[in-house]
């Protein structure tokens, strides 16, 4: 695995500055997981960039993953085969760089916690729609847990509220 706040994805190397997970309390296709990635690229070609905005991002958004709520995560390692849920159809991990790719075959480890932080492990291999042919991927960074969130809206609001927290 490569050095904390670091990522590889075939010969482009990857500073990351920003790593945030939070469980997903109720979602349209039901509850799972944001996990956040973005980090610079540190030695994309200048003349003929592959990473347009000279950046990545690595997520999944309130994805099924198949790990409950825990007071802590150490040592909590999943595979993901595949790119998505076959039980509800909803994808696992993507890569943002312009515009988002599928992650396939992805392994998530929770190596090491300070505080509300943990040291997360990701690797899986990016769809061939980046590079032209798939390329494997390895990442560990730092990442916040933030408190738990609704993509349904304010779920604390009166009833008849809108869900804006404006009145009706």
């Amino acid at each position: 695995m490569v050095e904390a706040n670091r990522m590889r994805l075939g010969r482009f190397e990857f500073v990351i500055d920003f790593g945030s997970f939070r469980r997903i309390t109720a979602c349209w296709s039901g509850p799972g997981w944001d996990i956040n990635f973005s980090g610079a690229c540190i030695n994309d070609d200048p003349e003929e960039p592959i990473f347009p905005d000279g950046r990545i991002g690595v997520y999944c958004d309130a994805a099924p993953l198949p790990f409950a709520k825990a007071a802590d995560y150490t040592g909590i390692e999943v595979d993901l085969p595949g790119f998505y849920d076959e039980a509800s159809g909803e994808p696992y991990f993507a890569v943002y760089v312009g515009e988002s790719y599928e992650v396939s075959d992805a392994r998530l480890r929770f190596a090491a916690r300070e505080g509300k932080r943990y040291l997360i492990e990701l690797s899986g291999t990016v769809s061939a729609s980046v590079f032209g042919h798939p390329e494997r991927f390895e990442l560990s960074a730092w990442a916040d847990e933030l408190p738990d969130h609704s993509h349904l809206g304010n779920q604390d609001a009166e009833p008849g509220a809108a869900a804006d927290g404006g009145g009706v």
